[in-house]
């Protein structure tokens, strides 16, 4: 008797370790743009304490794509991807379907872009002179050079959106811009929050972006969220546009250390957020407490200590 009310407290005490050791995370967060790096870095300056140690994952570049490669590869926990690299990947294959949203970011528009005074021949036996373009839709039939998830998205909206265009991997930003400046693309394709700074930077004499008209944005309301973008310039005022999600992206794991350090991860966040609205970069003004993000993107629900999946509410 006396042996057993000795030990009759140790699950307690186990459990009690097992709740207060720092849980750690993994995090893919590589972008062309060094964006997610950075606002990584400043998730870290809150959120890393003697309870969670937040990490970013070693990778080799890839961006939003190569991030996600991370985490299928497990060689991260979670990652930072526009939310339709995810779909894009879920669409042709179903074990996609195991990875959810932990935390639900910023809107990152996209952005089209084509020369002012266009050097694209027309198309058509019949036709002559030099095709202008004024919306995503009269890219129909014609190239759009992108890079990295840039890449998924001209081929959702090319596909699923039905703008029928060419796509090309550019590989790198800067190549896709003198893709288009020698006439090796029709168009030039960027998927990033504005304003970009490799837009606002453009001669405005030069170049101009195009809005996605309500034809194409239709189509891919389960995809996007719609969104608005100004650049003097190289915009007539704010232009609409469409733009998938900034979404930390994990699965579903079985060890309570991982599902802890989820759980701790998403709080801490969701936590700070109006802290990092008001210190951090600008991105954060755009994130809404209490998103789940895109509807066709399962949300992580972490509950009683399990990861299971949840109905969506989200629109």
């Amino acid at each position: 008797m006396r042996l057993s009310r000795l030990l009759s407290p140790l699950p307690f005490v186990l459990l009690a370790v097992t709740s207060f050791a720092q849980a750690t995370i993994r995090v893919a967060a590589d972008s062309s743009s060094g964006t997610y790096n950075k606002m990584l870095g400043e998730i870290i300056s809150v959120c890393n304490d003697d309870s969670l140690n937040i990490v970013a994952a070693n990778q080799n570049g890839g961006g939003a794509v190569g991030n996600l490669d991370s985490l299928v590869n497990n060689r991260a926990d979670a990652a930072f991807l526009h939310s339709d690299v995810y779909l894009y990947n879920a669409q042709s294959d179903p074990t996609y379907n195991k990875f959810k949203t932990l935390v639900a970011g910023w809107p990152e528009s996209i952005h089209v872009l084509v020369l002012r005074q266009s050097i694209s021949k027309k198309k058509g036996t019949l036709s002559f002179g030099k095709q202008e373009f004024n919306s995503l839709s009269d890219l129909n039939g014609f190239t759009v050079a992108a890079a990295g998830g840039g890449v998924l998205t001209a081929k959702i909206l090319a596909g699923q959106g039905g703008g029928n265009f060419t796509v090309v991997d550019g590989q790198s930003g800067a190549s896709v811009i003198s893709m288009l400046d020698s006439g090796k693309a029709d168009a030039a394709l960027f998927v990033g929050a504005a304003p970009l700074p490799n837009i606002e930077k453009l001669d405005k004499s030069k170049y101009k972006l195009l809005p996605i008209g309500e034809g194409i944005a239709g189509r891919l309301g389960n995809v996007y969220r719609p969104s608005k973008i100004n650049y003097p310039g190289l915009t007539n005022g704010p232009l609409s546009t469409m733009a998938p999600l900034a979404t930390i992206v994990t699965r579903q794991f079985s060890s309570p250390e991982k599902i802890a350090a989820q759980s701790k991860f998403r709080a801490c966040v969701t936590k700070n957020i109006p802290k990092l609205q008001d210190n951090g970069s600008p991105n954060w003004q755009d994130v809404t407490p209490g998103d789940h993000g895109i509807a066709s993107i399962p949300w992580l629900d972490l509950v009683a200590g399990n990861s299971t999946p949840a109905r969506s509410t989200r629109k």
